[in-house]
Order: C-alpha cells, then structure tokens, then sequence
C-alpha cells in the first residue's frame, strides 16, 4: 500500500513538468508550431460549431415548414379509385385517439386555372373546409392577402372562392377580388358529346408557405364545391390528421390505424404519414449535414498532425531531459503521461476557446440577422443559426478525442528512449 501511495505521489511530476514544457520560451520554431496547433483546433471547432448551427437551423425552419403546411397523418381508402363515403364516421373514431388534436376531410383533383387575361397554370386543387382546416395545418395562417375564412361563403360576385399561392398569383397577374375560370380533367357527358368542366371562382385569397412548390402549385376551393367537380356526394378522398407529438407520430399511427379498423368507423382504410412522404428529402438533409461535419472536421485533423508535429520535435529536444527523469525514477508510463498531457492541453485550449467563439458568433448571427438573402430568390430573408447542445457536445467530444490520439505515438516514443543513450549523446 504505501508502495502505490509512493508511486502515485511520483507520478505527481507528469503535471507539472508538461505545462512547464508547453510555457517554455526560448523554443523558436516548436514555440510556434505549439501555438499554430491550438489556433487549427480552434479554428477548426469554431468553423464545426458555425456549419452545423447553419445547417441545423436551416433544417428546422424547412421541416418546420413542411410540418405546418401539411396533416402530419393522412387516411386514405384501401381502394384509390373510391372514396372515404362516411368521413364523419371515420372523424368520431378519430376524435378519441390520443395524441390526436383535429382531423379534416380533403377532396383532391387537379385543374388548370385560366386567368382573365387567358394565362392558364396548372394546380392541386383541394377542396377543404376553412374552419377545420386550421387546425390541421398552417395555411390559414400563411394567407397574406384575403382570408381563407373567405371559402366559407360566396365572394360579392356570388361566385365561390379560391385561395392561390403567390407564386401562382404572380405567374397569372391575379389578385383577391379577381375572377378565374378552372379547367377541370373530368369528362362531362352532355348532348353534344364529351366537354371539360370549367366552373368559376373568385380569388379571395393568397398564401404564402415560403415553399416555391407549394405556393406555384397548391390551390383550395371549398370542400361542397369540390364533391360537386368531382362527384364525391357527400364521400372525400382523404382525411388530414393532426397529432400532438412528432416524437409519438409512429404510435399514434399506429393507433389511428387500430381505430378506423373498427366496424363503426366504416373499415378499409391505411394511414401514411408525413416522414413517408418526405423520406428522401429528410434523408438528404441528415446526409448533407453529416457530410458538412466530415468536410469542416478536417480541419481539426490538420491541427492533429500539428500536435503530433509538436510532439516529435519536443521529445527530440528533450532527451536530454527525459533521460535525467528515468534516472531519478520516473516511469515509462510517468513520461509518456508527460508528453500526452502536453499534446493534450494544446488541443483542449484550443477546442474550448473554438467553442466559446463558434458559439458566440452563431448567436450574434442569429440573434441580429447579419447574413441576409434576397427572398424573391431564397424562401428565406435571413440565413438561420441553431446551436444544439447535443452537436456542441460532439464536436467538442471528438476534437478532444482526435487531441488525445495525436498525443498517443509521440508519448509511446518517449516513454521507449533509453536513458543510458540519452545522455551518452548529450
């Protein structure tokens, strides 16, 4: 016992012999090098923290965008050629699913809106009913000009009402008040033969979502409307469905599913949700920030190879030295700690100044909006910056580790030299 408290007193020296090695002048060059070391961990830990908060923010805003201009589950019928012919009946079963907060029934179709002016653009037309519609999603609160209250009633031209996405607006030269004819693909049988529908509507509002797709190509109308284009009655397409927690959205699929299964809310239903939808979109935003980590995380391997530089030239400088300190009984494993805690606190110095500064200057950007965009370019007026306490752990993490293993193969070689021939050179 007392050996080991004596061994563990002599190993007390590795401490204080590294920071007088890492605080010695007179070194020139290995000086420098030391310095330029902590200044690649610095700057390559500052330059993590900065690519990942852009790429984090930017990902959030788009997904965030996605989830609020959309239902985050949708039910469909078994048969894509019919429709949901009791979608009141299917709604109650809903309504006493947990982590379900609304539901609305949607009739789909697609038309070509003819603008006054003779402008034609094609668009997914859905049918919906306003008052349930916003609280399933936040195209009702993305609506700019005009209401989407508005579909409730008829326009002051009688005419029922349509809400178009901006784009769309600016493609066609149309604005709230303005009336469009839509060309509806459904074959109306007549006495004169086969003709296209094309009712007409009043534009009583724009939205706009932030999404060029969506606002060129998504348009509402009221959901009476629609079932009489299309000749639903009283079925729809497709159910929207909101939940309350993303995190349950695979329970709470599956209990939906378990819910309309029953013989009260009709059967022959399957439920897809919005992960589904976008599947490859959200993997090519967890693939483009992992190759943004790996990229940017480059350079902390740069100043690695600084460290491991460092290294090597101090243990060549410092035979002399180590060899005194075998002598007097220092342990391979006492030198070796030695020249790791040296290479280490250059790395450590390094990572925590790169994260204050990486942190520091997300924020700033953030907070006062310094890079801007143009927004008839980007959907975006400002670049966003998002630092997550679980990428700031990573990036800290693993600049730290990679500090460690550049210490290991230096620390190795001077934990080997032999004493006797240390200081026969000498």
């Amino acid at each position: 016992m007392r050996a080991d408290q004596a061994a563990a007193r002599g190993e007390r020296y590795a401490p204080f012999i590294a920071s007088r090695f890492v605080r010695a002048r007179r070194q020139g060059f290995l000086s420098l090098i030391s310095l330029l070391s902590a200044l690649g961990f610095l700057v390559g830990v500052a330059s993590l923290i900065v690519a990942l908060s852009l790429m984090t923010g930017f990902q959030e805003d788009v997904v965030r965008r996605i989830l609020g201009a959309n239902a985050h589950l949708v039910v469909f019928p078994m048969n894509q050629s019919r429709t949901i012919e009791d979608p009141e009946a299917a709604r109650a079963a809903l309504a006493g699913v947990s982590g379900v907060v609304a539901t609305e029934p949607v009739v789909q179709g697609f038309g070509g809106i003819v603008a006054p002016g003779g402008e034609i653009q094609w668009t997914s037309l859905a049918g919906i009913d306003p008052r349930l519609s916003r609280a399933v999603t936040d195209i009702g609160a993305n609506v700019q000009e005009g209401t989407l209250d508005a579909l409730s009633s008829a326009g002051p031209s009688g005419r029922p009402g349509i809400v178009i996405g901006r784009e769309m607006a600016s493609r066609l030269g149309v604005t709230v008040g303005d009336v469009v004819r839509v060309m509806v693909p459904r074959p109306k049988v007549s006495p004169w033969g086969v003709s296209v529908r094309t009712p007409t509507f009043e534009v009583v509002g724009v939205f706009s979502t932030g999404f060029h797709d969506y606002d060129l190509n998504w348009s509402f109308v009221p959901l009476a409307t629609a079932q009489e284009i299309w000749g639903t009655g009283t079925g729809v397409h497709r159910l929207g469905v909101r939940i309350g927690s993303l995190a349950d959205l695979h329970e709470t699929q599956q209990a939906v599913s378990r819910a309309l299964a029953a013989p009260a809310a009709g059967g022959g239903f399957f439920v897809s949700s919005i992960m589904e939808h976008n599947r490859p979109f959200f993997a090519a935003l967890r693939l483009e920030k992992l190759l943004m980590f790996v990229a940017v995380g480059l350079i902390v391997i740069v100043a690695a190879l600084g460290v491991v530089s460092t290294l090597v030239l101090t243990v060549t400088q410092k035979r002399r030295e180590v060899g005194v300190l075998v002598a007097l009984g220092a342990t391979p494993a006492g030198v070796m700690r030695i020249f790791v805690l040296q290479g280490l606190s250059m790395g450590v110095l390094g990572t925590l100044l790169g994260a204050l500064l990486g942190v520091g200057l997300s924020v700033v950007l953030d907070r006062f909006q310094l890079i801007r965009l143009d927004p008839g370019v980007y959907y975006l007026d400002h670049l966003p910056f998002t630092v997550r306490p679980a990428d700031l752990a990573a990036i800290v993490g693993v600049a730290v580790l990679v500090a460690l293993l550049a210490t290991l193969y230096p620390a190795w070689r001077a934990a080997r030299l032999d004493p006797v021939e240390s200081l026969r050179h000498e």
